[in-house]
Order: C-alpha cells, then structure tokens, then sequence
C-alpha cells in the first residue's frame, strides 16, 4: 500500500480495530479483509460493534467452561506450558509430550498419536496490564510465557515460524485504540450514540463503552 492509504479514514479504524501496524503482514490482511470486509459499513460510527449484556467472561467464557465440564473436561488452572517435544520427519510433526511448570512444580504429560495439541504460541494480549482514569497501565515486556514457548518450538523446525519478527519490536508494535487516540472531531459524536444504546446507559471506560 502507499502513502494515501495508510494517510485515510478507512486504515485508521482498521489498524486501531485490528492492531495491524503498516510492517505486519499483507496476508494477515488479506485474511483479516475476507473475515470482515462485510462490516466496513459500520466502521465510521461503530454501528456494528456488538455489546454483551454483562461483560465477555459471564455472557462467553463462563457458560461455555461450565458446559465443558458437563462434557467431562479437566481443566488445570496456574500452569504455565515451557515447551513440547515433537518426532519430526519429512511428512509430518507428531507432539510427543508437553511440558510444564505448575505452581513452582515441574510435571508434563506424554502424548500418543492420536492426542492434538492447541497451542496458544505469541498472543497479542501477552504481559498486558490494567489501568485506570488515573493511572496508566504499565508496560511489561517480560519474561512472555507464551513467545517464550513460541521461540522455542521454532527453534525446532523453520515451519513453526519466526516470532521475533512480530514479537521483538515492543516500541514499534505498539497500538491504541481510535476511541481514545484520534483526532477526528467525529468520534465523541459516535462514541455518545453508542452509549444510548448501551445497556448500561452509557458509562464508560478507558478505551470504549461497557
């Protein structure tokens, strides 16, 4: 892209939205553009912005934890996951055990053939930290549990990717969200109409409505 467009309208919503800086990839953007190119319409006035009626853990991540225990799912909570080993061949990438720490306890489990294993490898919401009308949440750029992990599995193979290129450059990634940091003089406006349909009449937050 040129100059033009990361200078519009349409490139600052979307990176604020989406947390793309103009050096990530044009694949991820190309992914990101087919999943929600369809709500570019309610991109100026955040009409298509969905509110829960509590906040996201009790109306997502809690009805659906207690409806995995039901299914007979074991969770294990405080534990941080420090590597996985793999049997690596020409035709396939076969995780044999997953290691961890556990309460300041080292364990892991072995894994069979026909064990998978989802891995949350580089998350964007990493080290993030809370702040306040008054206070401003405090950067923490390390140690990262899940680039650490990210780091080592690549270590083993080029194909699990290369983490550094998105997760060593802490000042030059870094992103805020439009309802705090633009300049468009249109954004209260939008931000005032959003609040009338809130739920919870409008009171907000740093960043956004809740």
């Amino acid at each position: 892209f040129g100059t033009e467009f990361f200078a519009s309208n349409f490139w600052m919503y979307w990176r604020t939205m989406f947390a793309f800086e103009e050096w990530h990839s044009a694949l991820e953007m190309k992914l990101y553009v087919h999943r929600f190119i369809h709500h570019i319409g309610g991109m100026p006035d955040f009409a298509n912005v969905r509110f829960f009626k509590y906040n996201q853990y009790e109306s997502m991540v809690l009805p659906l934890y207690r409806w995995l225990l039901d299914q007979g799912v074991t969770f294990q909570f405080d534990t941080e996951v420090t590597d996985i080993d793999f049997a690596i061949t020409a035709d396939q990438k076969q995780a044999t055990a997953i290691h961890w720490i556990r309460e300041g306890v080292v364990g892991g489990v072995e894994l069979g053939e026909n064990d998978l294993v989802l891995a949350t490898i580089g998350s964007l919401t990493e080290n993030s930290d809370n702040g306040d009308q008054h206070t401003a949440a405090k950067l923490d750029e390390g140690p990262a549990p899940a680039w650490d992990l990210w780091r080592r599995l690549a270590a083993k193979d080029p194909s699990f990717g290369h983490p550094d290129v998105f997760g060593a450059h802490i000042q030059e990634s870094k992103w805020q969200s439009a309802t705090v940091t633009t300049l468009d003089a249109r954004i209260p406006a939008y931000i005032e109409k959003i609040a009338k349909r809130s739920p919870f009449g409008g009171k907000t937050v740093t960043g956004g409505i809740v």
